[in-house]
């Protein structure tokens, strides 16, 4: 039994050096992608796309339809020369970043300790997000605290990217977030690559298809033909909903280049995650919001903290808010001894 729990336990070592290779190999390659590509910085509304720092065009989505603006980032694409992969980064206004302390022994445990640590920091839950992590400075303290730095975008956000560049006959390469100007990119996960909008009815096809094509190279001619016989009815079957999911996402297409006065009315509003975001980083600990409300650029905050004045101070000092007032005295809560408030406010106009 000693011999084999050494085998074993040698077997493990192995198989965890040969995936810090990869994932080492994999780093690599991600960098040489970055160095030489063509980039596409993916805004809510703008996408520019540059070489490196050189700026080579911009793409303005509310300026126009759809396929103009397909037909732009082709353009700009193919008239840069050849390029040996695209790179999307996805810039900070469209994700969410947050700096956590941790214990230092739950350094080895990360991955599995973050994905519970997701939903108490970021207004989605883990399922819903792709997130990259990075160990921060701590300016010098003692190392009896971990600080990581969690970097996530919605998997909608991502998804629309990709769907976007697919319409385009573009592919990505490898996706990259920056948490600010100056931060260092981080790149998703090979899976972030996937068309989000890919038919389910479509992939159980090629599923199919594979199947069919093992079974003739296995099975002698007469089960080939039954097996043959019996995929062919089951495409049949599926054939029709296959045809109406497509009819449907054309639909949805051609929606979608009717509703410019849609898109012109969004660039007017302020970006919801953007303000989540704010909000988090401005509510002390222990502080929650019970309603939250915006209609135009006012905003109505409700909910519980130990102080009030604490939020009002920090909303009023935040040049992204103006009128900070309460509107409604504060009131104690006698269950938990908070302070319930409700707050209300102006969104800055953004910079022209």
């Amino acid at each position: 039994m000693t011999g084999i729990g050494i085998d074993a336990g040698r077997a493990l070592a192995w198989w965890i050096g040969e995936l810090r290779a990869l994932q080492a190999d994999a780093a690599h390659r991600l960098r040489d992608i970055a160095g030489s590509a063509l980039t596409i910085e993916a805004g809510e509304r703008r996408w520019r796309v540059r070489r490196r720092h050189a700026l080579i065009g911009e793409i303005d989505w509310d300026d126009g339809s759809l396929p103009a603006g397909r037909q732009r980032l082709r353009e700009l694409i193919g008239g840069a020369g050849r390029a040996s992969a695209v790179v999307v980064e996805i810039p900070p206004e469209r994700v969410l970043s947050k700096l956590i302390d941790l214990p230092a022994g739950a350094k080895d445990e990360l991955d599995h300790i973050l994905e519970f640590e997701i939903a108490r920091h970021f207004p989605f839950p883990a399922e819903r997000i792709f997130y990259r992590y990075r160990l921060a400075d701590r300016g010098g303290e003692q190392a009896t605290a971990l600080r990581v730095e969690i970097v996530a975008v919605a998997r909608d956000v991502v998804g629309s990217i990709i769907d976007e560049l697919t319409a385009a006959g573009l592919r990505a390469s490898a996706i990259s977030l920056v948490a600010a100007g100056n931060a260092a990119p981080l790149f998703l996960p090979p899976d972030a690559l996937a068309p989000a909008a890919a038919p389910k009815m479509q992939r159980r096809l090629v599923v199919l298809l594979v199947v069919l094509a093992l079974a003739a190279a296995a099975s002698w001619p007469l089960a080939q033909r039954v097996r043959l016989t019996a995929v062919e009815r089951e495409i049949a079957a599926l054939k029709p909903a296959a045809e109406a999911v497509s009819r449907a996402r054309q639909e949805s297409r051609r929606a979608a280049d009717r509703d410019g006065d849609i898109a012109r009315l969004r660039a007017g509003r302020p970006a919801l995650i953007a303000l989540v975001d704010t909000l988090s980083r401005e509510l002390p600990d222990g502080s929650w919001l019970t309603s939250l409300s915006i209609a135009g650029r006012d905003v109505l905050l409700e909910g519980l903290t130990p102080s009030a004045a604490t939020i009002a101070l920090a909303l009023g000092r935040n040049p992204n808010f103006a009128a900070v007032v309460f509107r409604s005295p504060i009131a104690r809560d006698a269950a938990t001894g908070l302070e319930h408030f409700q707050l209300g406010a102006s969104l800055a106009e953004p910079p022209r």
